[in-house]
């Protein structure tokens, strides 16, 4: 219920505070200026709600003052229930409830949400640690500045508290006694909760109360407004000024917003008149209609907690339910789609309900008529100007972000339409059509709210689905390591090991860092001229299982048949012949079963005699506890990625196309990067590679065995610890032989590449020793490269990463073969792979592979 409550009220708070702490930290690099800078900032964005709340306070305030002779009269006159009946009919009369007095609480409800999302925050922030700032020794710590003897004091909570208790004294002059004592028994009150807390917070909280101070001396002027404004002008162009001088290589995109930032507070006088003559010449006659206003602001924020709340979310997890399941400490999808509709409530709903329930009649309309257009501009966001950006993995990063710059059309086009709507909607109220816009809108909410339904009913069907899978299969996790495929010593073996996106002219580097593999694989032939048909592995996967008839453009031809039948076609022929020709065959973890994530092997049904399950994830926590010491380590890591970003993404979604590189911000989501290294998606595939030599069992036979296996280690990355790439919870060493013209995504794929070739090395050495490694072929392939830096085509610049997205590895060893690692230049494609597994065999049907074939 805590957390239910949390996610509602303070999240949304706590999600603003990290965005801006994000973007000051980018322009100051430094995490004391960017706690000053989110404290102004926020301090200034609540500043409306406190002086609503103030102007309530007032009116509680002076209602009790006019009511306060009576009141005294009458408790000095009458006792027992005669004093009450008569308070009671008193307070009727001049319209006064005793529940009333809570108002003059508002404010410190007000604060105490975003008290608690400043503590959360900052409390928990690992950054700080270690930080200085000024005279603050370990932002992350207690400040402990002051020493009395032996005794260390924190300096900070006193100085907030004096502040505090200044400001208080300032606002509170000619308040009743309560009122005064309630304010010093709040400053005490956070003197004992943030005693003990880390310097930053502490910081941020002086701060705050700083300005509070400065905002109650305004509230003595008799004209606080004009000095506001001018003090707020000073301080938004010296903050813009600071910026620009602290990073002068700042992206022109945030330059521009804080251009654009600048303009808006210096024009805000221009604006509200701007408002104000628009107000009194279209929207004067709807205020009057509070059914009307109240109809179109609630069914307008409807709209928008149904789209980011409910629609992206389901609407993404949809498109892959398998992928989001059985993640860390989340086993059902939906628990994200729940959280990310809890988060995107509250930020939509309630809090803006509270504004418009504190506002005046005209603030009511005013927020009525931006509610709506925001909520129209974000359908049509959305479902008309939704922009391609290409794939997206499940942490929610693009594999192609630089998509995200719009061009002109998308520039000005989804503003522009905007604008128009507007313009109409201006029109329709000023004639008078009080009730339209609303209707419109809460269509719009329930076609929303039933679209967002059925992908909830889908995912929950998909996911039942997934689950009997699994538990079909055995269940997610190994409690032991038992063998799950036999090669033989007398009969014939063949291994086709498919890396997912590994990196084909890594290879040399990784074996002249790590000489010792030229033995590990010797007999091998490395064929560098090795190239994919497409980027993505749903494109790659059927040409490297059924040759030349699966390549896109064959199966194109086929448009009688579906894409799934085709792949799955594509995945049974090599199993299939395998097996019509009398040899064992195991199949583990086959590309998109039945175009599913994983698990779904419905498709091998019909064939019994072909053993297939999924070894991914299966070991992970085994490798934790014999590896890491803890089956928690890190297992979190990836649900808590999604939890946190999924609301981010939402708001990208409904954003204008301009704005969304901004908003993705290089992947983080204006987020503050979590410390762990995210190593259990690596885990999942790399823990498959540890425990090859346990997983495979050797026999002394005459049977024939084929393997065919995929490992996604070289494509759920993770930095390891260097230079021998093991998986560590917390990496101290991220080296790597490349150089400084290769970027971090360069590097952190060799860091999965090596790992990876190493452990398959230390299974080489086990089937040499276990005497099947004569009489068994090996082919390791992967479906295609990756658009990053590569030491093949690193000289040529953009067009070079796109080639190294097309250069698969390919590594063959054929029986019997000896000799060092050998390089054959020969022009090879994935999809002669399969006739690479056959060649010289006496299988029937290779037929079936020469058509079309290069070779």
């Amino acid at each position: 219920m805590g957390t239910f409550f949390y996610n509602i009220i303070v999240y949304p708070l706590e999600l603003i505070i990290e965005a801006l702490f994000v973007l000051f930290y980018k322009a100051f690099r430094n995490y004391g200026l960017s706690i000053a800078a989110i404290s102004v900032l926020v301090s200034l964005l609540s500043l409306p709600m406190y002086h609503i709340a103030e102007k309530i306070q007032q009116k509680e305030r002076r209602q009790r003052q006019a009511m306060e002779g009576g009141v005294r009269r009458i408790r000095e006159t009458f006792k027992g229930d005669e004093r009450f009946m008569l308070l009671t009919t008193y307070y009727r009369q001049h319209g006064y409830h005793p529940l009333y007095a809570l108002r003059s609480s508002v404010s410190l409800a007000i604060q105490v949400p975003f008290f608690i999302a400043a503590y959360h925050f900052l409390s928990n922030l690992p950054q700080l640690q270690g930080e200085r700032f000024l005279f603050i020794y370990d932002l992350g710590k207690p400040d402990g500045l002051l020493r009395l003897g032996g005794l260390s004091i924190n300096f900070l909570p006193v100085l907030m508290t004096l502040i505090n208790v200044v400001a208080g004294v300032v606002y509170s002059k000619g308040f009743p006694i309560r009122e005064k004592l309630q304010l010093y028994g709040m400053a005490g009150l956070f003197l004992i909760l943030l005693y003990g807390s880390p310097a930053g917070l502490v910081y941020y909280w002086t701060l705050n109360n700083l300005f509070s101070l400065v905002k109650n001396i305004f509230y003595k002027l008799k004209r606080p407004l004009p000095v506001l404004y001018a003090l707020c002008c000073i301080s938004v162009v010296g903050l813009a000024v600071a910026l620009l001088k602290f990073n002068s290589e700042l992206a022109i995109r945030f330059k521009w917003v804080i251009f654009f930032g600048c303009i808006a507070v210096i024009g805000l006088p221009a604006l509200l008149k701007s408002c104000s003559w628009l107000y009194r010449n279209s929207l004067g006659g709807f205020t009057e209609h509070g059914k009307s206003v109240s109809f179109l602001f609630i069914s307008s924020i409807l709209l928008i907690w149904a789209l980011t709340g409910l629609y992206i979310p389901s609407s993404l997890i949809y498109s892959s339910p398998i992928e989001f399941s059985f993640l860390g400490d989340v086993v059902n999808p939906l628990e994200f789609v729940y959280n990310t509709a809890l988060i995107m409530f509250g930020l939509w709903v309630v809090w803006p309900l509270l504004l418009f329930s504190m506002g005046s009649r005209q603030m009511k309309a005013v927020f009525a008529v931006v509610f709506s257009l925001l909520a129209v501009a974000s359908v049509l966001n959305i479902f008309v100007f939704d922009g391609n950006y290409g794939n997206i993995n499940r942490t929610l990063k693009f594999d192609v972000p630089y998509r995200l710059k719009p061009d002109w059309v998308l520039t000005v086009f989804p503003v522009a339409v905007s604008i128009a709507y507007g313009v109409v909607m201006v029109l329709i109220l000023k004639a008078g059509r009080w009730k339209l816009p609303g209707n419109a809108t809460f269509i719009l909410f329930v076609a929303t709210l039933a679209l967002s339904l059925n992908y909830v009913v889908r995912i929950q069907t998909a996911f039942d689905r997934h689950s009997d899978n699994v538990a079909e299969l055995g269940g997610i996790n190994a409690t032991s390591i038992e063998p799950v495929f036999s090669m033989s010593r007398e009969g014939t073996n063949v291994v086709v090991l498919f890396l997912d996106r590994a990196i084909s002219s890594f290879l040399p580097v990784i074996m002249e860092q790590f000489p010792e593999l030229h033995e590990a694989y010797s007999g091998f032939v490395y064929y560098p001229n090795s190239v994919s048909f497409g980027e993505t592995t749903l494109l790659c996967s059927p040409p490297l299982m059924g040759g030349y008839e699966y390549t896109p453009d064959e199966m194109n031809k086929r448009a009688d048949q579906t894409l799934v039948d085709k792949h799955n076609e594509a995945t049974l022929v090599l199993p299939r012949l395998f097996s019509n020709a009398g040899y064992q065959v195991n199949v583990f973890d086959p590309p998109y079963p039945n175009y599913k994530w994983a698990y779904d092997f419905s498709a091998f049904k019909p064939y019994p005699e072909i053993r297939v399950n999924a070894l991914k994830g299966r070991y992970t926590l085994k490798y934790k506890v014999e590896n890491l010491g803890s089956a928690n380590s890190d297992l979190e890591y990836e649900s808590k990625l999604i939890k946190r970003r999924l609301p981010v993404f939402s708001l990208l979604k409904i954003a204008f196309p301009i704005c969304r590189e901004i908003i993705y911000f290089g992947g983080n989501y204006f987020q503050v990067n979590l410390v762990s290294p995210g190593i259990s998606g690596f885990l999942d595939s790399y823990a498959t590679l540890n425990y090859l030599p346990r997983l495979t069992r050797i026999e002394t036979n005459n049977t024939n065995n084929y393997i065919f296996m995929v490992n996604d280690a070289t494509h759920d990355l993770a930095f390891l610890q260097a230079p021998e790439y093991i998986p560590a919870t917390i990496v101290t060493d991220t080296y790597t032989p490349l150089d400084t013209s290769y970027n971090e995504e360069s590097q952190i794929h060799y860091h999965a590449n090596a790992a990876s070739i190493k452990k398959i090395g230390e299974w080489l050495v086990f089937l040499k020793q276990s005497g099947v490694y004569d009489n068994t072929r090996i082919i390791i392939v992967s479906d295609h490269g990756r658009n990053i830096t590569t030491p093949a085509f690193k000289d040529l610049g953009d067009q070079g990463r796109t080639y190294s997205s097309y250069n698969s590895l390919l590594l063959v060893k054929d029986f019997n073969g000896t000799g060092p690692l050998m390089v054959d230049n020969t022009f090879l494609t994935i999809a002669d792979t399969p006739l690479l597994a056959l060649d010289g065999l006496s299988i029937s049907g290779l037929s079936l592979f020469i058509v079309g074939s290069s070779t």
